[in-house]
C-alpha cells in the first residue's frame, strides 16, 4: 500500500490532468467517428482522425514518461485535429447559420466541439502543471511540526 501511495503522491498534477486529457481525447475521437458522416459530410476527415489518436497515443505516453514536451505536443495535436474537425464540418455550419433548412446544431456535433476543446485545454493544462505537486508541500510542512513535537 505504501509503494502505491508513493507512486500516487510523487506525480504533479499534470499526470491526472493527463489521465483526463485521454479521456477526453477517446471521447472526442470516438464521437467524431460515430457522428462525423452527414449529408453534408460524406467522409470523416482523415487528418482529424490522425491527429487526435496520435494525441491519444501522445497523452497515454506521458501517463508512463513524465515528460513535460510531450504533454505539449499532445496539446497541439489535439488543437490541429480540432482544427481539421472544423475544417470537415464547414458546409453542416455555414448551413445552420444560413438556416435554409431549418436544422441545428446536433447533439453530437455539440458533444464532438466541446470533448475537442476540452481535450486541448486539458491537455495544455497538463503541460503547464507537470511538476507542480501541492501536496507534497503539505507532507513538509506535517513532517516539519513532527519533528519540532
Amino acid at each position: 500500500m505504501g509503494t502505491v501511495k508513493k507512486f500516487l503522491t510523487g506525480r504533479g498534477v499534470g499526470y491526472y490532468l493527463s489521465l483526463l486529457a485521454l479521456v477526453c481525447g477517446i471521447t472526442a475521437g470516438a464521437l467524431y467517428m460515430a457522428t462525423g458522416v452527414t449529408s453534408f459530410n460524406p467522409d470523416l476527415n482523415s487528418g482529424a482522425l490522425w491527429c487526435i489518436w496520435l494525441a491519444v497515443a501522445l497523452c497515454a505516453v506521458t501517463i508512463v514518461f513524465d515528460i513535460k514536451e510531450i504533454r505539449y505536443v499532445a496539446a497541439m495535436l489535439f488543437l490541429y485535429g480540432f482544427m481539421w474537425y472544423l475544417y470537415s464540418q464547414v458546409t453542416y455550419i455555414a448551413n445552420v447559420f444560413v438556416a435554409i433548412d431549418g436544422y441545428g446544431f446536433t447533439a453530437g456535433f455539440i458533444a464532438t466541439f466541446v470533448f475537442c476543446i476540452l481535450s486541448f485545454a486539458v491537455a495544455l493544462l497538463a503541460g503547464i502543471f507537470t511538476a507542480w505537486r501541492p501536496w507534497a508541500k503539505i507532507k513538509k510542512a506535517e513532517e516539519a511540526a513532527d519533528e519540532a513535537v
